[in-house]
């Protein structure tokens, strides 16, 4: 070997040792958790009881008020309730306006979310968080992970989003958030459209805030949305901003469509069937 060529070596070891590292540091100690019920822990879906050191909540001096007592029945329209909206991915001194707003789970989630939930808040602790994962297949390779965490503090019920829709090719990958659901992949790119008797919460930590981006969080008044407080079908929309809707184009109508066979509401032979009536009609 040269002289170049051991230089070039004798630099380049250092860096990857501080790569091999710095993956390392990223899976951490597991946290610990525990499953309270059969479906809560299945292959492609999980609700389960945790404390983490890594994550906010779990570092509050203060206990949650668990556990928590609410039916399936109660958990769904609170949970249909719930909207996010993709963040513009533009350019620092050129930012891209946001997605449309959409239902932040599909109907089939709000079914698993509303029975699990019930079962893992009446087992919960003062000092645990229910952290869940959902997963759905986009191709052969691929599947879309959403995960994050629940929580009940006084009279307000949080929901911390890790990663909503992420994409996941990696097993190792698929493994970690398995593990650790507040484990954030690329930053936050959906955030939380709130309602009636909800609110986002931010902590304002200066540079840190951009250098470590935390995970959306939203809090629910639960007492006013159970009493009562819920929108109606329809008045949601009716409160959006107008950039949440498509217009009435035939190319805002393939996308509002294309929105909704992406919420899992209609069937693929539904949507190639809607869509080629809207092309047959232009």
């Amino acid at each position: 070997m040269t002289a170049d060529g051991k230089a070039k070596r004798a630099l380049s070891t250092p860096l990857l040792m501080m790569a091999i590292l710095a993956v390392a540091c990223s899976f951490g100690a597991t946290p610990t958790s525990r499953v309270v019920c059969g479906m809560c822990e299945e292959a492609d879906r999980f609700v389960r009881l945790q404390i983490s050191t890594k994550d906010r909540p779990a570092e509050s001096s203060q206990p949650f008020s668990h556990p928590f007592h609410w039916s399936a029945e109660q958990w769904k329209p609170i949970l249909r309730s719930i909207y996010v909206q993709k963040l513009g991915q533009g350019l620092l001194f050129f930012p891209a306006p946001n997605g449309p707003t959409r239902q932040t789970f599909t109907p089939a989630e709000v079914d698993y979310l509303s029975e699990t939930l019930t079962r893992a808040f009446a087992q919960a602790q003062p000092s645990e968080v229910v952290v869940f994962g959902l997963t759905s297949p986009k191709t052969r390779e691929m599947i879309e992970m959403t995960t994050g965490a629940w929580y009940v503090k006084d009279a307000q019920l949080h929901l911390i989003l890790g990663n909503y829709r992420e994409a996941v090719t990696m097993s190792s990958v698929r493994e970690l958030l398995w593990q650790d659901p507040l484990h954030m992949i690329a930053g936050p790119l959906y955030e939380f459209s709130p309602g009636p008797h909800q609110s986002l919460l931010r902590e304002d930590n200066g540079i840190g805030a951009f250098l470590i981006p935390e995970a959306p969080q939203l809090a629910l008044d639960f007492q006013q949305l159970s009493s009562g407080g819920l929108p109606v079908e329809g008045d949601r929309e009716m409160n959006l901003p107008p950039s949440a809707y498509p217009d009435s184009s035939l190319e805002g109508k393939l996308q509002r469509l294309k929105q909704i066979h992406d919420e899992g509401l209609i069937t693929d032979d539904e949507f190639a069937a809607k869509k080629k009536t809207l092309l047959d009609g232009f």
